[in-house]
């Protein structure tokens, strides 16, 4: 632009030279015509030379005034872009906060699938061994639900074997010659032993064998069950010549026991292969041994009547 003015300012410079030059001749009047001429001619040239300047001075003037406009229409659009270019950089950021924090959301939500699928499998496993323990819990159940109705069976028919026993002993028992108890599912025949021996003796005595003949019919009813004859004594030491025959309590008791049951097999066909016998000497006692009624009680035969399938 500053070039644009200089050249201006030169053509301007050429045409008053010029001006002056025609000014100067003309005052002067001693001019040839030649000489005129060619004045004039250039002249002439300098016209055009001007006209062709003041031309192109204005069509730069106006490529000027259009890249002004360019310019002033460029800067806007300049402006703009760096307002958007602002709003973007904004935008921009914002977005990578946004995007920082949905990665951050992301995170979390995988951490938690994570988790919650742990939790998942762990309760499927808790799942898994609860049901198991449910089927082992049921069949157990089974089990002790047929236990049981085998134990009410047993005390049921325990029941009936105690009261057919109190039934057909019932003028014994009130003689007080025999006792029939309940011991848990256990039925218990007790039998003094003053009923059955004479003292210090293992033989029974003669007329206490229909007793034990009609304790064996009545035992034969119930022939799934086993019996065992056992043998009590007090805690009296046996003395004397008592004491060549049985050296301890534990040797008369055992004697007295199988004294009784060997009646009950041979004489009472009771079944011997759930029968047996045993000798408990002293050391089961009933009652104290500090009384002779505490010793008499002691001395005693009990027939014990198990439940069925109960050994």
């Amino acid at each position: 632009m500053y070039k644009m003015q200089l050249d201006f300012t030169r053509n301007n410079f050429s045409f008053k030279a010029f001006f002056y030059l025609i000014i100067s001749f003309l005052l002067v009047g001693c001019v040839s015509i030649e000489d005129f001429d060619k004045k004039s001619n250039e002249a002439i040239s300098l016209r055009r030379d001007l006209e062709t300047s003041q031309n192109k001075i204005r069509s730069l003037q106006a490529i000027r005034d259009s890249l002004n406009r360019k310019i002033k229409k460029n800067s806007q659009i300049n402006e703009e872009l760096e307002q958007q270019l602002t709003m973007s950089w904004r935008k921009k950021q914002k977005d990578t906060v946004k995007m920082s924090d949905l990665r951050s959301q992301i995170s979390r939500q995988k951490r938690l699938k994570n988790e919650n699928k742990n939790k998942n499998d762990q309760l499927n496993l808790k799942l898994e061994n609860s049901k198991k323990a449910k089927i082992v819990l049921e069949k157990n159940l089974t089990k002790i639900r047929k236990r049981l109705i085998r134990f009410e069976d047993k005390i049921r028919l325990q029941n009936q074997v105690f009261k057919d026993l109190k039934n057909q002993f019932s003028g014994a028992i009130k003689k007080n010659s025999i006792k029939i108890l309940r011991k848990k599912q256990r039925v218990v025949i007790r039998i003094a032993s003053k009923i059955l021996f004479r003292s210090g003796r293992a033989k029974v005595k003669k007329n206490s064998k229909p007793l034990l003949r009609k304790i064996a019919s009545v035992i034969k009813r119930y022939s799934n069950r086993e019996i065992q004859v056992q043998g009590h004594t007090d805690n009296v030491q046996i003395k004397g010549q008592l004491a060549e025959r049985w050296e301890t309590n534990w040797e008369l008791s055992t004697a007295r026991a199988t004294s009784v049951l060997r009646y009950l097999v041979e004489i009472g066909d009771v079944d011997p292969r759930n029968s047996s016998a045993a000798g408990l000497g002293e050391f089961n006692p009933i009652a104290t041994n500090n009384s002779k009624k505490g010793k008499s009680l002691n001395r005693r035969i009990e027939i014990i009547i198990f439940p069925p399938n109960s050994r």
